[in-house]
C-alpha cells in the first residue's frame, strides 16, 4: 500500500508487473511425489500449496509456473476508510481491525458472479501498531519504533489476518513497518531496524517456512550511499551497495532456517533494477518487488512505445533470472483519486497504460502484481460496495475485475491424488 508519508509527497513511484496465475489443491497436500497435475472443474477459492523459485518463475510442486494476483492491505484506521472519511475502526481496536480487513479478503477472493479472484495479499505491518503513540511522524522515521508492540501487534493483528487470508485461498506477501528513510547505508540505523524485524519474522513460529507466506524485505529505497562514497540509484556502485544492504539480510534469514521466498526492492522508489544483473541477491527463492505508476514516467507511459521502453530498461534484466511481484500499482484518469493519476486502461498496442502493462505482464511470463488498495477495486474499499470509480473501463478497478477471472479460469491445477 502506499505509505502515509507518501500522502504528503509527491507521486514519485514506479515499475512493472503483471502475471499469471496457478491453481492449488487440498488443504494438506501431499509430498511433490504424489500430486499430480490434471483438469478439474472450475473453482475459486483453491487451497494453499507451497510455492518456490525454480529459475526465473514461481512454481508449484507439479512444475506448474505460478504467478499471483492481488490487492495491498494495510490494517490501520487511515487506510481502512479514514482516507476516504470512514472511519471503519480506531483506537487501536483489534476486533474492529481484524473484522473490517477480513470481510474485505472475503469480498476479494470471492469466486462468485461479482467476485474478484484473487489469491494473494500484499500485508503491511503499518507503524501504527508497531510505533510508540503521539503525534503523527512521518512512515520512514523509526525513532518511536518499539519492538515490544511490534511484537504484540505481530500475534495479535498479522498472524491472524495471515491465517484468514491462507483460508481464503490467498498467498501473502509480507512488508515490514514503515517505509525507507530517503538515504540508506550498508550499517546505518535503518540496517540495524530492518535486520532486527527480519530475524525475528523469519524465527516466528506462524510465518517460518509457512506454505502462505512470503517476505519483502522492505518498501522503497530512493537513495543508497554507494561504494563510490556518493548517495544516489541506477548506477553500479549504487547496485553493488544494494547487493551489500539486502545480501547480509538474506543470510541473516536462511542461517534461521527460514526457506520462505523472499522479494527485494530496488532503489529509485522500487523503479531501478538493471544493475541487478550484475549484482544479484544470491540464494534460493529469491525475485525482485517492483512499483509502477505513470506518476513517475509521467503520462506519457501511456503511450505503448515508451511504457515498454522503460520496462525493457529498468525490469526485463531481473525478469530475465527470477520472477517480479509489482506489488503496488494503479491507474485511472485525472478526476479519480490514485497514485497514478491520468493513466488510463486503453487498449492493448495503442494508446492506454493499464492494457499495456498487462500485454507486457503476460508477454513476460513471470510476473505476480497487485493493486494498490482495496478502494482501487472496491468503491470506497467497502465490502459491500460495487466496482470502484464507478467501473469506468478507464480506470483500473473495472478491466482488473475482469482480467483476474480470466486469470483464474487460466490456471493449471496441481491436485493430490486420491
Amino acid at each position: 500500500m502506499k505509505n502515509a508519508s507518501a500522502v504528503g509527497i509527491v507521486i514519485l513511484l514506479c515499475l512493472f508487473f503483471s502475471c499469471k496465475v496457478e491453481d492449488s489443491a487440498p488443504s494438506d497436500p501431499k509430498e511433490p511425489n504424489e500430486i499430480q497435475q490434471h483438469e478439474k472443474n472450475f473453482s475459486w477459492p483453491n487451497s494453499i500449496l507451497p510455492l518456490h523459485v525454480e529459475g526465473k518463475f514461481l512454481q508449484d510442486p507439479c512444475g506448474n509456473n505460478v504467478n499471483l494476483h492481488g490487492v495491498a492491505m494495510t490494517p490501520s484506521p487511515w487506510f481502512n476508510g479514514g482516507a476516504v472519511g470512514e472511519w471503519r475502526w480506531n483506537n487501536y481496536d483489534v476486533e474492529g481491525c481484524l473484522e473490517y480487513n477480513q470481510a474485505v479478503m472475503d469480498k476479494l477472493s470471492a469466486g462468485d458472479e461479482d467476485g474478484w479472484y484473487l489469491n494473494y495479499i500484499r500485508l503491511h505491518i503499518d507503524p501504527y501498531w508497531s510505533n510508540t503513540p503521539g503525534e503523527p511522524i512521518p512512515e520512514n522515521d523509526i525513532s518511536r519504533f518499539d519492538f515490544d508492540r511490534f511484537v504484540t501487534a505481530v500475534d495479535e493483528v498479522i498472524v491472524p489476518l495471515i491465517e484468514h487470508a491462507a483460508s481464503r485461498g490467498m498467498y501473502v506477501i509480507l512488508r515490514p513497518p514503515g517505509v525507507c528513510p530517503h538515504d540508506i547505508a550498508v550499517g546505518d540505523d535503518y540496517y540495524v531496524y530492518l535486520m532486527n524485524i527480519w530475524d525475528y519474522l523469519s524465527q516466528h513460529p506462524d510465518l517460518k517456512n509457512a506454505d502462505h507466506v512470503m517476505f519483502e524485505l522492505a518498501n522503497e529505497p530512493i537513495h543508497i550511499l554507494g561504494t563510490n562514497g556518493e548517495y544516489g540509484s541506477d548506477t553500479p556502485a549504487h547496485y553493488e551497495a544494494l547487493q551489500q544492504f539486502f545480501q547480509p539480510i538474506v543470510h541473516r534469514i536462511r542461517d534461521n532456517g527460514t526457506e520462505n521466498i523472499l522479494w527485494i526492492p530496488g532503489s529509485g522508489y522500487q523503479s531501478h533494477y538493471r544493475g541487478y544483473e550484475d549484482y544479484p541477491i544470491e540464494g534460493d527463492n529469491i525475485g525482485y518487488a517492483v512499483h509502477l505508476y505513470t506518476g513517475y514516467w509521467g503520462q506519457d507511459l501511456n503511450d505503448p512505445s515508451v511504457l515498454r521502453h522503460q520496462w525493457e530498461r529498468n525490469f526485463k534484466p531481473v525478469a530475465d533470472f527470477a520472477p517480479i511481484a509489482v506489488t503496488e500499482i494503479d491507474w485511472a484518469p485525472e478526476q479519480y483519486s490514485v497514485w497514478g493519476k491520468g493513466g488510463i486502461t486503453g487498449v492493448a498496442n495503442g494508446w492506454g497504460f493499464g492494457a499495456n502493462f498487462k500485454l507486457l505482464a503476460d508477454e513476460t511470463g513471470n510476473v505476480s502484481w497487485n493493486l494498490l488498495s482495496p478502494e482501487n477495486l472496491i468503491d470506497s474499499g467497502d465490502p459491500e460496495g460495487g466496482i470502484a470509480f464507478g467501473a469506468d473501463p478507464d480506470a483500473c478497478a473495472k478491466p482488473v475485475h475482469d482480467w483476474f477471472r480470466e486469470y483464474a479460469k487460466e490456471l493449471e491445477l496441481c491436485n493430490g491424488a486420491e
